[in-house]
């Protein structure tokens, strides 16, 4: 349609033309040895014109049939590169949906015709790993590789990766180590080590790698709080099994002031302590810590501690009670240490009380060990029996939680009465 539009305008302009010339009587002759033309000029002019346009559209004509084969092949070329889309589009859906096998199959159909044939070869290694293909994962992984080598961080972060979800964080950890030397602070590098180390249990590397995570604000605050708390415990936990104090001591001493308050690293940290026959400073460090922020499981370890002033424990545990009177846990500690400082009615009212708020089998078994010392063996052996119901998780009614005949609650029992045994944890 746009050569037949340039026709007509060039026989349009030669018609012009022609209409301009046609009252001019100038005339053209031409001479080719014995041969001569003679014309006017107007149709000179016009046949010039027609002459052009015939060699115009033959030469057009013959440069359009020599680029056909090219032609040809870029087209063939651009709807192979649009096949490649497609199956590459298609091959990352089944990715997806976890369509492992027609995945890779698609991701791979038309790879050497892609735009982008790095993300053809990552998504296929991630479908043959899911195969369970690691050869051929780490096969693709090497030509992706060799198709992009600036590409290099993100072919062997995606190998970590795989490497990880395969279960080797061993390798993963070769790789990442590798990676952090090339790229230190490539945001996704940092965040792999990061799970790496605690899939190894690698506290001391991953509570060195937690400032830089802060700083650079890679990770929630709760997500901080939960690695800093389990490589903190962690270390703790290295230090208890070398059996030695004074290693205990420097890990504690060397824990952020924040994990150093946490009622779960407190808890380990003063249970070893009374495991190592350090009572009193268990003692303290559950007194610090519980004037700070209030813990059940701590208030319970706190009855269990033997320090040497033994009142003074029973004083400070007292002292609580006016802020939590209805606190199971805090009663059966001050039943312990009423039962340890030989305030038998007192500690049997606290149990009672202990039961009566959060029934425990803790709370029933140091009631029936003082029951049984005072001679009432019927209660005592229901209380037993109540706290093996409560251990074993049974279902039942309870007992009724009464006190003995000719016994008020706050009466306390003479000095001859016989001693319970010692709380049990």
């Amino acid at each position: 349609m746009r050569w037949l539009t340039i026709l007509v305008a060039a026989l349009l302009a030669a018609v012009g033309i022609s209409v301009l010339l046609k009252d001019q009587t100038g005339y053209v002759m031409l001479t080719w040895g014995e041969w001569t033309v003679e014309t006017s000029l107007a149709l000179f002019v016009l046949l010039l014109s027609a002459l052009f346009i015939v060699a115009y559209l033959v030469v057009r004509t013959l440069v359009t049939l020599f680029n056909i084969p090219k032609g040809t092949g870029r087209w063939n070329e651009e709807r192979r590169r649009k096949k490649s889309k497609r199956t590459l589009v298609q091959g990352q859906v089944e990715l997806v949906e976890g369509q492992w096998q027609a995945a890779e199959k698609h991701l791979l159909k038309h790879v050497d015709k892609s735009d982008a044939p790095l993300l053809n070869y990552l998504g296929a290694a991630q479908a043959a790993q899911q195969q369970g293909a690691i050869e051929r994962r780490d096969h693709y992984l090497q030509l992706a590789y060799k198709e992009d080598k600036k590409a290099a961080i993100a072919v062997q972060l995606t190998q970590a990766e795989l490497q990880l979800a395969e279960g080797k964080p061993e390798q993963a950890l070769k790789t990442l180590s590798y990676l952090k030397e090339v790229a230190p602070r490539h945001v996704r590098v940092l965040t792999q080590l990061a799970q790496v180390y605690e899939k190894l249990g690698a506290w001391k590397e991953l509570r060195e790698l937690l400032p830089t995570l802060r700083r650079r604000h890679l990770l929630s605050d709760e997500e901080r709080k939960r690695l800093e708390q389990k490589s903190s415990l962690g270390l703790l936990e290295e230090a208890i099994r070398s059996g030695s104090d004074k290693q205990i001591r420097e890990v504690w001493s060397s824990l952020p002031k924040e994990m150093r308050g946490n009622p779960d690293l407190v808890y380990r940290y003063a249970e070893t302590l009374l495991q190592h026959n350090q009572g009193d400073d268990a003692e303290a460090i559950l007194r610090s810590t519980l004037r700070k922020q209030w813990d059940g499981k701590l208030v319970r370890l706190y009855g269990e501690v033997e320090g040497a002033r033994v009142e003074r424990q029973l004083s400070v545990a007292d002292s609580w009670l006016e802020s939590h009177p209805q606190d199971a846990d805090l009663l059966l500690t001050l039943g312990r240490l009423a039962l340890r400082n030989q305030q038998w009615s007192k500690a049997r009212r606290h149990l009672e009380s202990a039961l009566a708020i959060g029934p425990s089998a803790e709370a029933c078994q140091e009631l029936a060990g003082l029951l049984d010392q005072m001679g009432e063996k019927d209660r005592a052996v229901e209380y037993y029996r109540e706290g093996m119901r409560l251990a074993l998780k049974r279902p039942g009614k309870g007992i009724a939680l009464t006190a003995p005949a000719g016994e008020s609650p706050g009466k306390e029992l003479p000095a001859s009465a016989p001693q319970p045994l010692p709380p049990t944890g």
